[in-house]
Parts: structure tokens; sequence; C-alpha cells
């Protein structure tokens, strides 16, 4: 994934997120052991899971590379993505027995998380324009959700199909 700036990447190697300028001078600066899930719009933060975990957790990218929990539940999280604007953060959770879409404002995702699919749902991903969350159904299909999102306040539209699936996502 790249950076808010566009001067570096961030990838996943031999267990670690690694980052590295992107015209390939340098060596890669290992940043943290884990899997990266997004970068924050502002750069100043990477999502990510720690190794044995599915929780998420951000680390600062500052040079301090200081760790902080994000979303930290009994169930598994994954595939973080933070919205455009910054304030909200989509995610994929397995607490109802199945993967499903969720949102919780950002940073301070300690609120309800709203769900956003009806039937199972994974890989979110932010429109451009901040007013629409895709996802991927069970099925395959691409799935997307309008939603209005201004400070703390929340609205979201009923999931509709976009493409018919299956798509290989793995």
């Amino acid at each position: 994934m790249w950076s808010a700036d566009g001067l570096r990447v961030f990838f996943f190697m031999n267990g670690d997120l690694v980052g590295q300028v992107a015209d390939g001078t340098g060596m890669p600066e290992k940043i943290i052991a884990g899997l990266p899930w997004d970068v924050t719009p502002d750069g100043s933060r990477l999502i990510f899971s720690p190794p044995g975990s599915r929780d998420l957790m951000m680390v600062r990218l500052d040079g301090t590379h200081r760790v902080e929990p994000l979303i930290q539940t009994p169930a598994n999280e994954r595939n973080g993505v933070v919205s455009r604007a910054g304030n909200w953060l989509a995610y994929e959770s397995d607490k109802s027995g199945r993967y499903e879409i969720y949102v919780q404002p950002f940073p301070n995702a300690n609120t309800v998380p709203l769900k956003m699919s009806d039937s199972g749902g994974t890989r979110p991903l932010w429109a451009r324009n901040g007013q629409e969350l895709f996802y991927v159904a069970p099925g395959g299909a691409i799935m997307s959700v309008r939603v209005g999102a201004s400070g703390s306040s929340w609205s979201a539209g009923t999931p509709v199909k976009v493409l018919e699936g299956p798509y290989e996502t793995e």
C-alpha cells in the first residue's frame, strides 16, 4: 500500500510490516511484525494485525513506531480501512459467527460497531468520494452501501449488488 504522500510503499515481508522508498532506492525498513491493512489519509499511522492476533492495531509512522490498540475483542477483526476524511474505520469481524462489515468512529473506536453488511461480507473499501462503502459478499459479488458521514454522525443505506461474482479475493 502507498503512503499518503506517495513517497513510500508498505508491504508484508517475512512476517513483518515493511516500508520502503517508492522509487526502490534504499533498503526496506522493518516497522513492526504484523500484517498491514491500511495507511491513514494523513499518513501518520498504519492499521495492522500483530502476528498470532486478529485484533486491529495502529502503529505510528513518525519514526517512533509506537503501537496503539484500535479494535480488541474476542472475535477476529481484519481488513481495517480508514475513510478518506479520516474519521471512520470499516473492517470485517466474525463476532456474529460469520464475517460481516462494520464501521466505527476513528481513531477512537470505543463505540458500538455499526453493521453495514446484511448477509456476510469481507474486504471493505471506501469509495474515493467517501459516500459509498464496497465489500465482497460471501458468494463473491461486489456490494455497495451508500453512507453519509459527517463528524460523529452516521447514516447508511441498504446494501446493493454492484457486480455479480464470484471474484477471487484471496
